[in-house]
């Protein structure tokens, strides 16, 4: 695994197709430019993929009280850009092969959780706000996440990744932060 530096987002200077972006300098970047934002209530963060801009959501998961779902504290979907707009639930593979996460309660007001293809731990924490967002260490820098961007080569039966894109903004200093994982 080869990580890359840090970037400010307004740097990378992106030519769009659907299948692949290249930088001025050939070397493929990330998420198009033209990806919608998920427009989304409590959103958490989202992944895009280099295949479309459909976009997989994840959510704060709340009961009916309104607090969260400890069990079970963040909701998964689909948002189809490609069909317009619609919602679907993940199926069975995504949610244990893919897109999937497994959580731990460490407190009321935090969680660790991990996607199911992705060893990195995250952490669900509540804000002084009582919203939560997700925090992890984004290229040496403690963040939050923001979105994740996955670029693969999708011709075969299961996607061969070839890199990963994380997106956050540092607690630090403020400012947007960006790590390539090159697979």
């Amino acid at each position: 695994m080869q990580l890359s530096k840090t970037y400010k987002l307004g740097n990378i200077d992106k030519k769009i197709s659907k299948k692949q972006s290249t930088n001025k300098d050939n070397v493929l970047v990330g998420r198009p430019d033209n990806y919608p934002i998920p427009d989304v209530e409590e959103l958490l963060f989202f992944i895009q993929r280099n295949y479309n801009s459909d976009s997989i959501v994840y959510k704060v998961n709340r009961n009916r009280d309104g607090l969260i779902n400890i069990n079970d504290p963040i909701r998964v979907y689909w948002i189809k850009y490609s069909e317009n707009g619609t919602i679907k639930e993940l199926n069975y593979l995504q949610k244990k092969l893919a897109y999937g996460y497994t959580s731990n309660q460490i407190s009321s007001d935090l969680f660790e959780f991990q996607l199911v293809s992705y060893p990195k731990r995250f952490f669900l924490a509540k804000k002084k706000n009582d919203n939560f967002h997700v925090v992890t260490n984004i290229n040496g820098k403690q963040s939050s996440l923001d979105s994740v961007y996955i670029h693969a080569d999708e011709d075969g039966v299961f996607p061969d990744v070839r890199f990963i894109e994380i997106y956050g903004k540092s607690f630090e200093d403020h400012e947007s932060v960006f790590e390539k994982i090159t697979l």
